[in-house]
């Protein structure tokens, strides 16, 4: 069932206006009575950012020229991204349209230290450096100016907040501790989208993908000039999604639709003042299903003494219950026993029959809307400020979750950077936030039973509360940053960089985040550097204040009654808990020898405490907080072997422990290998290897383990004309599907990502 889209609400509408206007005022007003925002003395001009932007235009970047794009990194300024003291990945778009990848975040799959993978509904989980598997990013986020990371659960949703490649100038991918700029949730790194000057996209861009699923993306992109400063682009976006298929061979039932549109307008104000406005909406509908047949527990109070179960066997400790595993797809003979990743559970002599199937249907919809608005420049000192104001609603329907929540979100935010001297560089900045919810829960109608075969007392499931509670009344949050970081180069070779961010917000109060990195770049061409950082992570509401209700428990007879009973199940949030503290360490080194080759060799230690983590069934709650350590190393490799043949690899190594036990909610190693090989001008033939470990997928009640996979891609793209791309790509081309991921804590069964075939049709501006 598709719904229309829903209009925006009238605070939205009222306090958008005047929220633009007061960020405009305060920007003149600060131009016109301090000469600090103004011209310098004499009048003479310097180089505006779109001037500098049309400079950029004349570089072509190819693989030559990529090392030297400057990208902001740890330090608050631009820099060179080869010079950077820290793990940096950069990718162009032609990164993701010549690999076929359909967005953004699939292009992540090739920088080493993250893990991207699929999820129902087409959804790309991304994590990175390890303990970021589950829902909670320990990772910021940023995409086109504006932080995207949601307060409710922790992390950000890259499906919805996607942009056309044509209009995405880079992604830089910051690995490593960079709190002391950053903020909070910038653990293990930061990803920042950065979208184009709407200057570079005058005309018309089309981009087409049909995949062989019936998956379907088309793209239009349109930019123009109002006057000989100003200019502007609009963008629309249709996406269709066709249904998955889960573990178990059932279908997903998650199809659906997004439809997107966007916007931006540039205009300099004057030779060294620049104003961009950008906005968007989007809305999301998509089918889904939750398959609660492997959500059945049963009591063992009475069943313990009359089945040997594996656990004990095992010397293991007897919970109080155990997942029964009722999906007639993979139920094994009577006689026989059912293996899972906890051990081996027989099966029980109350399962003596055939079982039902028990589902929950629901609709999955997500509304959003956001605009931001930013005001940059350079000053005759050399300062160079920016404000920017951004203001996002999103409203989200979890239907068949029974949890739904709207999200008015407002940020202000000052930055700048200046010169001290010959041989120091001040960046400073300060920023407010101000979010505001409104969470609604549903109470759902009893399991809907898909009857397969008859079995009595499991027909009677007691009424479903919503899966997600949310335990608090209030719903308004205001958080306050300020950061100063001083970079000094001590000789021409050796830079020191010292700074911290202070914050105060109102679930985990104030704290500073100090950090201090060095570089040393001895001959111009390698690049050694050290950080270290004491990073927070802020608990997500979910973690603190709802309740899951996932599954249901039979308690034979005699327990609860003669004929035994079916109870809820739920495990609990924690209010107690209090920010996750990191100290993280880094090291590493950078090297380019020439213009063709470049390589990074990185190492981190990240020691936390009171790392949330999802607990296990013996436990009331459904997060815990334990001291943890992660540690690891990553090694990429660009080479340009000849102007037409192109390399680009990484591999990973990613460990971690949990007060001395392992875990793997991270791929332990990951691998890369693209290839790009061009037969002339316009033909080109991609090839990519990716290679994951076996991963653990946390859950509330029951782990799932996913194999290990290889994944081949091969994609041919021609150019019959300079500005026309048409690719054909085949993807996971070794096996006809393997496993990737499920949603902690609510999906039960991994996805299949099967076999695909996929064509495009790009025109560039």
């Amino acid at each position: 069932m598709h719904l229309p889209v829903k209009s925006m609400n009238f605070l939205f509408c009222i306090k958008l206006p005047l929220y633009i206007f007061f960020l405009f005022f305060a920007f003149f007003a600060a131009g016109s009575f301090n000469p600090l925002f103004g011209k310098d003395e004499e009048g003479t001009d310097k180089l505006s950012p779109f001037e500098k932007a049309e400079l950029k235009k004349l570089v072509s970047l190819d693989f030559r020229n990529l090392s030297k794009v400057s990208i902001q990194g740890v330090l608050g300024y631009d820099q060179e991204y080869w010079r950077n003291p820290a793990s940096v990945h950069v990718i162009h778009p032609d990164d993701i349209t010549l690999f076929g990848y359909a967005n953004t975040v699939e292009a992540l799959r090739g920088v080493p230290g993250m893990h991207v993978s699929r999820g129902l509904s087409y959804d790309n989980f991304a994590s990175m450096r390890n303990f970021s598997g589950f829902s909670t990013q320990k990772f910021l986020g940023k995409i086109g100016g504006r932080e995207v990371t949601q307060l409710m659960l922790g992390s950000a949703n890259y499906s919805v907040d996607d942009y056309p490649i044509a209009v995405i100038d880079r992604i830089e991918v910051i690995r490593g501790p960079g709190a002391s700029i950053w903020g909070t949730n910038a653990v293990n790194g930061v990803i920042n989208l950065v979208t184009k000057h709407s200057g570079d996209t005058q005309g018309d861009s089309i981009r087409l993908l049909a995949q062989d699923d019936g998956t379907f993306m088309g793209d239009y992109v349109h930019g123009g000039q109002i006057s000989e400063d100003s200019f502007y682009r609009v963008w629309l976006r249709n996406q269709e999604y066709a249904e998955g298929t889960l573990d178990s061979g059932n279908p997903a039932r998650d199809d659906g639709f997004l439809r997107k549109f966007g916007f931006r307008f540039d205009k300099e104000l004057a030779s060294d003042l620049n104003l961009y406005v950008a906005g968007g909406a989007a809305t999301r509908r998509l089918e889904h299903v939750l398959d609660f047949s492997n959500r059945l527990f049963y009591s063992e109070t009475l069943l313990s003494d009359l089945i040997p179960l594996s656990y004990a066997q095992q010397g293991a400790a007897l919970p109080i219950f155990h997942p029964l595993y009722l999906d007639p797809a993979k139920l094994p003979p009577l006689t026989s026993f059912w293996s899972n990743p906890n051990g081996t559970i027989p099966y029980p002599a109350l399962l003596t029959g055939e079982v039902d199937r028990f589902e929950r249907y629901g609709e999955m919809t997500n509304d959003s809307g956001h605009i931001v608005s930013k005001l940059e420049g350079i000053t005759d000192s050399s300062l160079e400020r920016s404000l920017t104001g951004a203001i996002e609603q999103t409203d989200i329907n979890m239907g068949h979750l029974g949890f739904e929540w709207k999200q008015n979100q407002y940020d202000l935010a000052f930055d700048a950077n200046r010169p001290i001297g010959d041989s120091q560089r001040l960046s400073f900045g300060i920023g407010y936030r101000r979010t505001e919810l409104d969470v609604k829960e549903h109470l759902l109608e009893p399991f809907s039973l898909t009857p397969v075969f008859n079995l009595s007392p499991f027909r009677a499931l007691p009424t479903s509360p919503p899966i997600l509670e949310y335990d608090q009344s209030f719903t308004k949050f205001n958080r306050f940053t300020a950061y100063v970081q001083d970079s000094i180069n001590l000789s021409d070779e050796i830079v020191l960089s010292i700074g911290s961010k202070f914050e105060e917000n109102d679930l985990t109060g104030s704290g500073f985040q100090p950090g201090v990195r060095g570089s040393w770049n001895p001959n111009g061409s390698n690049v050694f550097w050290l950080g270290y950082s004491e990073a927070h992570r802020q608990p997500s509401l979910r973690e603190r204040y709802t309740t899951l209700n996932p599954g249901r428990i039979w308690y034979p007879p005699g327990v609860l009654g003669a004929t035994g009973a079916w109870a809820n199940k739920g495990f609990v949030g924690d209010e107690s808990f209090d920010r996750e503290e990191i100290d993280a360490y880094e090291i590493g080194w950078r090297s380019r020898p020439n213009e063709d080759f470049l390589i990074e060799l990185s190492s981190y230690y990240y020691d936390t405490k009171d790392a949330v983590l999802a607990s296990t069934i013996e436990t009331p709650t459904a997060y815990e907080a334990k001291d943890a350590k992660s540690y690891g190393g990553e090694l990429s490799i660009d080479w340009e072997v000849s102007q037409f043949w192109r390399i680009r690899g990484g591999y990973s190594l990613a460990r971690g422990e949990v007060e001395g036990e392992r875990k793997f909610d991270f791929p332990e190693q990951t691998a890369s290998l693209r290839s790009l090989f061009k037969y002339s001008d316009n033909l080109s033939f991609t090839q990519s290897l990716f290679y994951a470990d076996e991963t653990q997928i946390p859950s509330d009640y029951n782990p799932i383990t996913i194999p290990s996979h290889l994944r081949l891609d091969l994609g041919l793209v021609w150019r019959p004309r300079q500005d026309w791309e048409i690719g054909l790509f085949g993807r996971d081309l070794l096996e006809p599907y393997h496993l990737e991921t499920m949603y902690p804590g609510v999906d039960v069964e991994p996805t299949r990502v099967k076999r695909t075939f996929l064509l495009t049709l790009y025109k560039k501006f």
